[in-house]
């Protein structure tokens, strides 16, 4: 995740990790910002709850973005529909072939 010093404008990054480690403590204090010191002028930058719900990593039993949609769909029912089935299947009768 990259960030901007507010005060002197240096870029700098905060890993995975260390944005999990931050969110996880934030939602246990109900926290609404993470401080990251800048490593140039060690001024002090607030990160939002939401930036860092974005750069932390899913786990592994959390659905994708993609999964969620589909599950969404199911549950509303506005999936694709299935085709019309034909009447004949499975009566034992095949019109296309004469009998002989």
């Amino acid at each position: 995740m990259q960030i901007r010093c507010y005060r002197c404008g240096w870029s700098f990054a905060i890993n995975r990790e260390e944005a999990a480690f931050a969110l996880e403590a934030l939602e246990e204090t109900d926290g609404t910002h993470y401080d990251s010191s800048c490593p140039r002028c060690r001024h002090s930058n607030r990160i939002s709850l939401e930036q860092l719900r974005k750069a932390a990593p899913r786990s592994a039993d959390e659905p994708s973005s993609d999964e969620r949609q589909v599950a969404e769909e199911v549950a509303t029912g506005e999936g694709a529909e299935p085709e019309a089935a034909d009447e004949n299947v499975g009566d034992g009768s095949d019109e296309s072939e004469p009998e002989k």
